[in-house]
């Protein structure tokens, strides 16, 4: 009988070959578990399915839950609308081209915060602003309810704007301004408000840093609060806050761009609190009024580039053959004057200053009080002429310096 070990021989050194140097692959003998995997130092993984937490967690106790659901009932949103003239291009039965000029409605959103139980409600200018002439809001509060709301006083200056709800059955949800925040950089802050009309809605961030300034329209705001909160249009006019519920600030605008995110603005609390306290004295008679500045913005208009203005009644836009009544209707133009060299003239229309449009006295820019001598000043206007049967509208601009 032949006995032939090779092919054994060969496998076993097969499978000593195929162990790393030093160490032999064995197999677990049977009911014998098969050691773990060491893992990498400071590593772990979980063996199975993840053991729920050892308590439930009271999700109404998270901080921002909790100054949620305090603040909320204090906020508000705003819409106010207002009626502007539009200028379009159209042609006339003749085929020819003409200027035109219609009323359409515009329209801004807004937040506020309710300050105070009898329906004192806090908010930016600029959420306000459309409604200047009508003194009217109209106000959602966060149950739903509607309400119409008087603008008590608008300071552009401050971007803050006081607003009053006239219900005398009500006592209104408000927040108390003397819970304020430190404002300590990197503290968490979380923004109330109507974003895109969107209302009660929360975000939240920490505040990025203090003391920024911030330019919209030549005007340029300082000592701001930034923040990484979403604050988005329809924000605007709503309180930040802490985790204590102390009042950060009002948002106030945001830096817009393809590029850019999470940065949004809010005036100061130490800003914001002595002008609402000093403007709700004055409704409540408690104060008086400032003094007015000593010069008005026509004035202004009149010293430095020799034109009289006034706002443009319906009466003088029948009078003219116009649909409207926004605008600045030029009286006198000064001879020598800058506007008289450039050749503006009595009843043209100013409807422009610089890129704001404007409507009456109220919506000319506030950088009219800081003109001097030599300060650029560009106007847009229409001219109406009459041909016949025809009204002719027609649009100019003109670069104005101050005497």
């Amino acid at each position: 009988m032949k006995i032939r070990p090779l092919p054994f021989v060969l496998l076993t050194l097969f499978a000593l070959a195929a162990c790393p140097a030093g160490r032999a692959q064995t197999t677990p003998a049977p009911g014998q578990s098969q050691a773990p995997v060491p893992q990498a130092p400071g590593l772990s993984a979980p063996q199975g399915k993840v053991a729920p937490p050892a308590g439930a967690i009271d999700i109404a106790q998270e901080p921002i839950v909790k100054i949620v659901a305090n603040v909320q009932p204090a906020v508000v949103n705003i819409t106010a609308q207002e009626t502007v003239p539009e200028y379009y291009t159209a042609y006339n039965s003749y085929f020819q081209l003409y200027h035109g000029m219609r009323n359409r409605t515009a329209q801004s959103i807004g937040s506020g915060l309710i300050i105070s139980a009898d329906g004192f409600v806090l908010t930016n200018a600029h959420v306000v602003a459309m409604a200047e002439k009508e003194k009217e809001v109209s106000v959602t509060l966060s149950s739903g309810s509607k309400y119409r709301a008087q603008i008590i006083t608008a300071d552009e200056d401050a971007d803050l704007a006081l607003l009053k709800i006239e219900d005398k059955t009500a006592q209104f949800p408000y927040f108390d301004l003397s819970y304020t925040s430190p404002n300590l950089l990197g503290e968490t802050v979380v923004a109330l408000g109507s974003p895109a009309g969107y209302q009660n809605s929360v975000s939240h961030g920490i505040l990025s840093n203090l003391h920024r300034s911030f330019t919209v329209e030549d005007h340029t705001y300082d000592n701001l609060i930034q923040t990484d909160a979403a604050i988005n249009p329809g924000n605007s006019g709503g309180p930040l806050v802490d985790l204590n519920g102390g009042l950060v600030g009002i948002n106030s605008a945001k830096l817009a761009g393809t590029a850019i995110e999470n940065i949004g603005f809010a005036i100061p609390n130490d800003v914001v609190i002595p002008w609402a306290n000093d403007a709700m004295a004055v409704a409540q008679g408690l104060k008086t009024a400032p003094a007015p500045p000593a010069a008005s913005k026509l004035e202004m208009i009149h010293k430095y580039l020799g034109l009289t203005v006034k706002e443009l009644t319906s009466d003088d836009a029948a009078q003219l053959g116009l649909q409207t009544n926004g605008g600045l209707l030029i009286t006198h133009v000064d001879e020598k004057s800058p506007a008289g060299k450039s050749g503006l003239d009595e009843n043209m229309i100013i409807v422009k200053i610089g890129n704001r449009l404007i409507t009456d006295e109220k919506s000319l820019p506030r950088e009219l009080l800081q003109m001097q001598p030599g300060t650029k000043v560009y106007l847009q206007v229409i001219i109406v002429q009459s041909m016949g049967p025809l009204t002719i509208q027609k649009g100019g601009s003109v670069l104005l310096t101050a005497r």
